[in-house]
């Protein structure tokens, strides 16, 4: 019995030896250390090239450069135009076309400018102007305001002016020197029309005269700009205007280089004769920016001048613009055209093509007059597609 007890025991003892070495070698097999499992290269993989050498050998064919190689990469410098580093540069380089500012690298104050021969100082951007020139006028409303403008001329203002609703409720002055000192203007823009006396009585009170005439033709046209522009201290806006004035150019140009506007076109008022405009007129600028034909300057007539009758026949213009106001007369002479059987064999008067025009458009001495350009397309084209041509 007793040995049958001690056999039991001794049975027990051996099984659970015998289980717990089991247990141990259970635990070494799970945790072995990780093996990295290599990936297999195919054929294919190694004959073929990195995909980055098929464009670099095109651009070996293309550039026969063998670089030679660096240990590291090195960046390529791109270089950037003077004008994304300096965003005055295009201003500069439109102030370098007008020959009446000295240094036109100089936007800052003072500023120094010629006029007639006589270099001018601008101290400081003004705080009062004014002119006494419509041109000038319509000029200056185009980069300034009645922050600035303190009067303008009585034409500025009246029925049909192309800025009569920006210069409303100024005070207006005349050739009496009172009506300008009252204002206190610091600088006062005039033609070369401008009265002597005027000028000398106002140079003789101190007030900075610039007396300057106005361009013809688009290119003089926005110098004009500029130069007001720079002894105003209005750049900025002188950019905006000038943008705008291109931009309408453009569509103009686009529209005369895909139709047929090539008529034979002859301005004519009355003033005790026939007037007509030729070469080197704004007349004359007008019919070439609308892509047409300035028939007087066909015929070797130059500016603005008197023609007879003979002259008006022979030339025998397709379309007759009447560049006067009606105020003036213009109706009047548009019916005498045609009551004229005289002039019944002019293709204009039996075609029925004579048209009375904007005279503000076709008369002013600033950028206005590319609104006359586009009244002569609308003429020349039935549907030229203008409606968002817009105005300045």
């Amino acid at each position: 019995m007793k040995f049958n007890k001690l056999f039991l025991i001794l049975a027990s003892i051996a099984l659970f030896a015998l289980i717990a070495c089991e247990s141990d070698n259970s635990d070494e097999i799970t945790y072995t250390d990780p093996v990295a499992t290599a990936i297999p290269i195919t054929s294919d993989d190694t004959d073929v090239e990195p995909e980055i050498e098929e464009p670099l050998s095109k651009v070996d064919d293309i550039v026969d450069i063998d670089p030679e190689p660096t240990l590291e990469p090195v960046a390529t410098a791109i270089p950037i135009a003077s004008d994304e580093l300096d965003p005055s540069s295009e201003i500069k380089e439109a102030l370098s076309k007008v020959e009446n500012i000295i240094d036109p690298d100089n936007i800052s104050w003072p500023r120094n400018i010629t006029v007639a021969g006589n270099e001018i100082v601008i101290e400081e951007r003004p705080d009062n102007v004014l002119t006494i020139s419509l041109g000038h006028d319509e000029i200056l409303f185009g980069i300034s305001d009645d922050s600035q403008i303190v009067g303008t001329t009585i034409f500025a203002q009246e029925e049909g002016s192309n800025i009569k609703n920006k210069s409303y409720g100024l005070p207006t002055i005349t050739t009496d020197p009172e009506s300008i000192i009252t204002l206190d203007p610091d600088i006062v823009f005039a033609d070369p029309y401008a009265s002597v006396e005027l000028i000398d009585t106002l140079t003789d009170l101190g007030i900075l005269v610039i007396q300057t005439p106005l361009n013809n033709d688009i290119s003089g046209r926005k110098n004009d700009v500029w130069f007001m522009a720079y002894i105003t201290g209005n750049l900025d806006q002188a950019q905006t205007l000038i943008e705008d004035i291109d931009n309408k150019i453009n569509v103009l140009s686009d529209i005369t280089e895909n139709n047929n506007v090539k008529k034979k076109v002859l301005t004519l008022s009355w003033w005790d004769s026939y007037w007509t405009a030729g070469t080197g007129s704004t007349e004359d600028s007008i019919i070439n920016l609308a892509g047409a034909i300035n028939i007087a300057s066909e015929n070797g007539i130059e500016s603005n001048t008197t023609i007879d009758k003979e002259k008006l026949i022979s030339m025998n213009p397709e379309i007759i613009l009447i560049t006067q106001s009606v105020a003036w007369g213009g109706q009047d002479f548009y019916d005498q055209l045609f009551l004229d059987t005289s002039l019944s064999s002019i293709e204009a008067i039996k075609n029925n093509n004579v048209f009375l025009v904007n005279p503000n458009w076709w008369g002013t001495l600033s950028y206005w007059n590319i609104m006359g350009a586009k009244q002569l397309i609308e003429i020349l084209l039935p549907d030229p597609e203008l409606d968002d041509f817009g105005g300045f």
